[in-house]
């Protein structure tokens, strides 16, 4: 009775998941395709990402507004987290690997998207998961993908950002890879997926309205060998950028 209600009241959320699910079946299917033909390479992990992400951003009607990326060669991108739609936003974006919780391996698609967007899955409760985290991380840079890494760790509503953990400072200073901090808002706080909420009855709520509006503010790039002191500065940034946003 809940999905036919979703379907009577929802119709154009309805139709958006079965074009997302659509489009993502088509290139998962693609690059898998292109894997097995020509092996992994930068170029496919950047199609993959920039033509998933740049489908569902035109696919759910989120109109992005933002300003422009640091010149960078290799960086880690640090966003705040408010909803699944980031990682759709920052691929269509900056097309860089993310790291993710392991679990990810288990969703649809999950086994194939690992292989073909260089996804970084980590067990943050296996010590052995986290070296080995850190050697991929490097690695991916190392071949001119940036790596993109939520370091809140989940999503939160705000208004700004919750405690940042410790690990991707301290792979970002023992790799001496730099971070371009990044802040994203969304002008309806609604659109924020946190707490016990699943993930259709949210979709069909947020993706009911015509269009999303989405902020995102990237910031300077920073660098230390101080991993408590990078998270800090990291963190004061990225609040800074949320207030100009929500006080504009």
């Amino acid at each position: 009775m809940k999905t036919l209600k979703w379907l009577l009241f929802y119709p154009l959320a309805f139709v958006r998941l079965l074009l997302v699910l659509i489009g993502t079946a088509c290139v998962a299917f693609t690059g898998w395709v292109w894997l097995q033909f020509f092996g992994f390479s930068r170029r496919l992990q950047n199609w993959v990402l920039k033509t998933w992400g740049t489908i569902i951003v035109v696919v759910c009607g989120i109109k992005i507004h933002r300003n422009e990326l640091p010149s960078s060669d290799n960086f880690i991108l640090m966003p705040n987290h408010r909803s699944y739609l980031d990682i759709f936003i920052f691929s269509s974006l900056t097309p860089a690997s993310f790291v993710g919780k392991a679990e990810l391996r288990k969703w649809p698609f999950g086994k194939v998207a690992t292989k073909i967007t260089n996804l970084i899955l980590v067990d943050r409760n296996n010590v052995r998961s986290l070296i080995s985290t850190m050697g991929e991380i490097k690695n991916s840079v190392s071949q001119g993908i940036p790596v993109t890494i939520f370091p809140e760790g989940t999503t939160y509503y705000g208004p700004l950002t919750k405690n940042f953990k410790t690990g991707s400072f301290k792979i970002a200073t023992e790799t001496a890879i730099p971070i371009i901090p990044v802040a994203i808002d969304y002008k309806d706080k609604n659109d924020a997926w946190v707490g016990d909420d699943t993930f259709v009855p949210h979709f069909f709520r947020q993706m009911g309205k015509p269009v999303t509006h989405v902020t995102i503010r990237y910031g300077e790039v920073l660098i230390d060998s101080d991993h408590e002191k990078l998270r800090n500065v990291t963190k004061e940034k990225i609040d800074n950028m949320l207030s100009e946003i929500q006080n504009f």
